[in-house]
């Protein structure tokens, strides 16, 4: 399985995943909700590289094309958390059965000759 590049974010948004869950609602207005798991689904991370050389950027768009878009799920390194607390980080990093997805392609804003800013978006599934 493929890992994102090794490159220290300049900051990161994390959503926690949701459980599979279906509501129930009867005639008279009450409600009933069913947890179908124990896992949650759909993480997502939002990761900002600014002020970056173009060769750097370039790996991410390497890898994002070496994943065939957003089809072929991977995992993150370290390096994409470093700088955060380890209590929370080890959270964000090995939720249970969780790859990582493209939600769409990076997006690229050129700031000056050969320095760009990226911005990636992830979506965790389970495994």
């Amino acid at each position: 399985m493929a890992v994102f590049p090794s490159i220290r974010p300049t900051s990161r948004t994390y959503s926690a995943g949701q459980f599979p869950l279906k509501t129930y609602r009867s005639l008279s207005g009450a409600t009933v909700k069913r947890v179908f798991g124990n896992k949650a689904y759909g993480h997502s991370i939002e990761l900002q590289f600014t002020n970056i050389i173009d060769a750097v950027a370039k790996q991410i768009i390497d890898h994002y094309y070496g994943q065939n878009g957003s089809v072929d799920r991977f995992t993150l390194p370290s390096e994409v958390f470093a700088g955060m607390d380890e209590t929370f980080g080890d959270e964000l990093r090995t939720p249970d059965s969780i790859t990582w997805e493209y939600a769409e392609p990076p997006s690229i804003e050129a700031v000056f000759n050969g320095i760009s800013s990226v911005t990636v978006r992830l979506i965790g599934e389970l495994s």
